[in-house]
Parts: structure tokens; C-alpha cells; sequence
């Protein structure tokens, strides 16, 4: 029974024991009405938090398609003792959420958004998205504009006295874009999940959510910038290129050069997998002893040399292409948040006649890419 009826169920027994009492023409309850009374009274303060509980939950559910807004509504309707499936099923669904749109969520828990506006930068950042800290939310439409600097020339010298100063040369160039959707479809699933298995469907939507986010920093990376796609780091103009020269560790440690020449102070380096494990290999010879850079994080340490100091940081990752090395101020790229990754879950026409959910996961965001000379793209292949 749902707790408006039982609600609507204790205002009547109440209303009946006062009645009763009145037409007895007695000013007083007994000591038996009196219990009865605060029972009564009890019942009806609990039953109104339980109210406060399904309103709660009727709003977060206020993107149900109609079929299924027809089963959580439902979900009360049980004429035995609450063991029916598609009782049990429906209640399953409701604790859930299932069909609300909602933000990223880690196991069965609402958690901060991954990809927030407001962030701050890791010490020891874990992937690419970590990177990406420069981020601002598109709150009002889809597109926007910013300011790329194509051209820093700096003039500042000493000036005498009612002479002309020198101009500098900063130059600013207004790139318009739009958000763009990242999103994917699971196949269906049984609906019966959501109560027999709840850590299939948790792990469900961790693979989801990370998905969308690989995608993210593949479009970072590598994106072609012509239809869907955002333009990456790779496909715009103006990156500082550093070509192969002599060896991998050379041409690293070239690219910190190229940056420091610039006036850039790099941030992070994102390698490849691959790339990273032949680094992490090298040794002096066929048959030395050790490895050459042992400690990257370590600015004493011999990787000091190639990959920089402890200020820089290293992320591994599959997005980077091999035989190529990425350094950079990752400030000089802006995250353009129009909505964070959301969770959706539909079971729907064809899906509700079946007793079967599909997940989709999406996002929309743009990039902007501030000052592209700020991302030295080293060659690592001879």
C-alpha cells in the first residue's frame, strides 16, 4: 500500500476515533483513545517523511518515458505480499533513478562531475583529461568564440627620456566553434539487472562514462576538426614541431629546448604506451648494464636531463599516436563545457515489451586552442 493511501487511511481512523468520541458527548479521551490517539498521530508524521521520499523521487524520475513512468507509478500496486517480479522489478528501478537524466555517477552514487568546469590540477595527474585544467562552462548556447595568439614578438627595451617606446607584437585572431556531442549506445541488456545484479550494471556504467572520455582525449589529440569532430593538438597550425635528431632521449629533450626558447614553461608530457616502455628500457648498448633514465619523477635523477624536472609530469596514454611525444602548457588549450557526461537509461517501446534497458552515455564540449606554439610535437621515429 503506498504511503498517501495509508496517509489518506490514518487521517480517516482518526477522524472516526474523534467522532466517536463526540457523539458519546464527552469533552475527554479515555486512556485507551489517548494511545490510540498518539499511535495514530506517530503514524501520520512518518508516513508524511515517506511522502517527502517518493515526491523526491518522482522528480528525479521526470524524464521516465511513458511506458516506464507507467511501472514506477505502479510500483505500489501489489495485491500479495510484495514478492512479484515485476513489483520487485519496478521498486529495483525506482531506488534507482532508472531513465533520469543525471550527472556522472561512480558505482550506485551521485559523484562530482568528471569533467567539471571548476578544477584543480592534479601533482600527479593519471590521464590526459587530467591535463586539460583550463575549462569554462558554455551556459547560455552552444557556441562560442575565443582568442588564439598567432604571433608573440616582444620589444620592451630601455627608453630614454620623451623617446618613442618600441611595440610589441601580440597578435589575436577570434576562432569561432561549437560544442560537440561525444556519446555511445550499449547493447540492450534484461532489465532484471538492476535488481540481480547490481555490479553488473555499476561496471556498466563505469565502461560507459569511461568511454566517453577516451573519446574526448582521442578528439584532443588527434581530432581532423572537419565534421563532428573537434580539431586536436596534431591537426592545428601553429604547433612548435621538433624534428627526430639522433636518438629518442635527443629529441625529447629537444622539445623542453624548443619550449624554453619560446618562453613556454611546459607542463606535462603525454606518450604513448609503447613509446614510454622503450624510454623506460633503454640501456647504454646491446649488452649494458641498468637503465639509461631510471627516477622520471625524480628532477636528480638522470630523466632530469630528458624529460625535464620534477615540475613536469609524464601521462601515458593510447591517444597519443606512436612515435610521437606531446610537451606542453596544457593551460594553452580550453575545455569548453556545454553539458558534462550524463547517463541515460531508456526501456522504451521496443525495449519495454521485452524487459530490456539500453545505456547511453553522451557529453558536449568544444576546444580552444589559446596559443598553439604553447604544444612542442616531438617526432620519435628516425
Amino acid at each position: 500500500m503506498s504511503p498517501f493511501v495509508q496517509q489518506t487511511h490514518a487521517f480517516k481512523e482518526r477522524e472516526a476515533l474523534l467522532n466517536r468520541v463526540e457523539a458519546s458527548k464527552r469533552s475527554h479521551l479515555n486512556a485507551n483513545e489517548d494511545r490510540a490517539f498518539t499511535e495514530i498521530c506517530a503514524r501520520l508524521r512518518d508516513l508524511d517523511l515517506d511522502i517527502k521520499d517518493e515526491k523526491a523521487k518522482e522528480q528525479r524520475q521526470a524524464n521516465l518515458s511513458p511506458e516506464a513512468k507507467r511501472v514506477i507509478a505502479n510500483q505500489w500496486v501489489d495485491l500479495g505480499d510484495g514478492s512479484s517480479w515485476a513489483f520487485r522489478a519496478a521498486k529495483a528501478l525506482g531506488a534507482l533513478g532508472v531513465g533520469e537524466n543525471r550527472g556522472v555517477v561512480s558505482g550506485s552514487i551521485n559523484a562530482p562531475a568528471l569533467v567539471s568546469p571548476s578544477i584543480t590540477p592534479k601533482s600527479r595527474p593519471v590521464r590526459l583529461v587530467d591535463l586539460l585544467v583550463n575549462r569554462t562552462t558554455l551556459t547560455e548556447a552552444a557556441t562560442f568564440e575565443y582568442l588564439r595568439q598567432t604571433l608573440r614578438t616582444n620589444a620592451a627595451a630601455p627608453v630614454a627620456d620623451l623617446a618613442t617606446k618600441p611595440t610589441s607584437t601580440f597578435t589575436l585572431v577570434p576562432i569561432p566553434d561549437r560544442a560537440r556531442v561525444l556519446a555511445h549506445l550499449s547493447e540492450p541488456f534484461p532489465i532484471r539487472y538492476f535488481m540481480d545484479h547490481l555490479d553488473v550494471v555499476q561496471w556498466l556504467e563505469v565502461e560507459m562514462e569511461q568511454g566517453v572520455l577516451s573519446a574526448l582525449e582521442s578528439q584532443v589529440i588527434s581530432g581532423s576538426g572537419s565534421g563532428e569532430n573537434l580539431t586536436g593538438v596534431l591537426n592545428v597550425a601553429g604547433t612548435t614541431q621538433v624534428a627526430f635528431a639522433t636518438d629518442v632521449p635527443t629529441t625529447l629533450r629537444k622539445a623542453i629546448t624548443a619550449l624554453q626558447a619560446i618562453g613556454v614553461q611546459p607542463k606535462a608530457w603525454a606518450i604513448n604506451p609503447a613509446d614510454a616502455e622503450a624510454l623506460d628500457l633503454l640501456k647504454e648498448g646491446t649488452e649494458g648494464v641498468g637503465f639509461l633514465l631510471d627516477g622520471v619523477n625524480n628532477g636528480t635523477a638522470n630523466s632530469g636531463n630528458v624529460l625535464g624536472d620534477s615540475s613536469i609530469q609524464r601521462v601515458i596514454s593510447p591517444s597519443v599516436p606512436a612515435g610521437q611525444a606531446i610537451l606542453a602548457d596544457w593551460n594553452a588549450v580550453r575545455l569548453y563545457v556545454r553539458e558534462d557526461i550524463k547517463l541515460d537509461f531508456d526501456y522504451s517501446g521496443e525495449n519495454f515489451t521485452k524487459n530490456q534497458a539500453v545505456a547511453r552515455a553522451e557529453m558536449r564540449v568544444g576546444l580552444g586552442h589559446l596559443h598553439p606554439a604553447s604544444f612542442a610535437i616531438a617526432d620519435l621515429t628516425a
